[in-house]
């Protein structure tokens, strides 16, 4: 059976002003667009820039004030992200995340991705940040980041195989010599880390 994503039309994103491909939106247009997003298969939002698959995106900041940082490997299965360091936890909203209220959604995709990718001890909180669109690249034109920061005791990879991982602090990311992926450049940009 095919893979099915959440995704919504670019036409629902046309009255937010993006600056350096980062927007910080009120609850009102998060609702506006979990409430316009549906399912199609994988394959076709792969290849389709007329629409954006929602992403959670979530940064991890433990009681150190070190956020997770991890560098995909080639077992990771998108190819275009091989090698690069990623700040952000997260994936595609499935229709095993579907609830009637739209915004449960989503959540249920996030803590669903979290929970597939993460061992996280306790979550103290979690902070919604705002979007990401960048439409510099292949991958990032067919995605929308909804970013958030989860405040954390501690946690770890459990895809060892894909993610080699490391804690950094923010001063140390400010001279990280890795390459990040785009949307980890934004975010961090976002969270005023560099």
């Amino acid at each position: 059976m095919k893979e099915k994503v959440w995704v919504i039309d670019n036409e629902v994103l046309n009255d937010i002003e993006f600056d350096n491909s980062f927007a910080v939106v009120e609850q009102t247009i998060l609702e506006k667009i979990f409430k316009n997003a549906y399912f199609i298969d994988r394959d076709i939002a792969e290849n389709d820039e007329s629409k954006k698959q929602i992403i959670p995106y979530v940064v991890l900041k433990n009681e150190n004030n070190e956020i997770l940082v991890v560098k995909r490997t080639k077992k990771q299965t998108e190819k275009r992200l091989h090698n690069l360091y990623s700040v952000g936890i997260g994936g595609h909203i499935n229709p095993v995340d579907e609830s009637e209220n739209p915004e449960q959604t989503f959540y249920n995709g996030l803590n669903r991705e979290l929970d597939e990718e993460t061992d996280i001890e306790k979550i103290k909180s979690l902070k919604y940040v705002g979007l990401i669109l960048d439409d510099t690249t292949s991958v990032s034109r067919v995605h929308l980041g909804i970013l958030f920061i989860a405040y954390i005791t501690k946690a770890e990879i459990k895809e060892k195989e894909n993610f080699e991982e490391t804690w950094i602090s923010e001063k140390e990311l400010k001279n990280f010599d890795g390459k990040f992926e785009g949307w980890s450049e934004i975010a961090l940009k976002a969270l005023e880390v560099i």
